[in-house]
Formats: structure tokens, C-alpha cells, sequence
């Protein structure tokens, strides 16, 4: 049985999609988390000056 193996080339077109892709999901992760806090904070600062 022979092994086929995709070209060096190729491989590398079809890699860097999937790292991008796996790198944009953390990034979106880690803003909505960070608009989380903001948007806590001005709450809570909203309750604090309220009469």
C-alpha cells in the first residue's frame, strides 16, 4: 500500500485558515468578556449615584 501525501504547499493553504479562524475565537472571547466587566462597572457605578 502506498501513502498519499499532500503537497507542502497545499498543506500550508489549508492549515492557516483553521489557525486563524481558532486565534479570531479567543480573541472575540476575551472582548466580549472584557465589554462584560465595562458594562458591570458602569452599572454598578449607575446604582451607586442613584438617589
Amino acid at each position: 500500500m502506498s501513502r498519499k501525501t499532500l503537497p507542502l504547499p497545499l498543506l500550508f493553504i489549508m492549515k492557516f485558515p483553521a489557525t486563524s479562524l481558532l486565534s479570531a475565537c479567543h480573541t472575540m472571547a476575551g472582548a466580549g468578556e472584557d465589554i462584560t466587566k465595562t458594562g458591570n462597572a458602569i452599572e454598578k457605578s449607575a446604582d451607586k449615584h442613584t438617589p
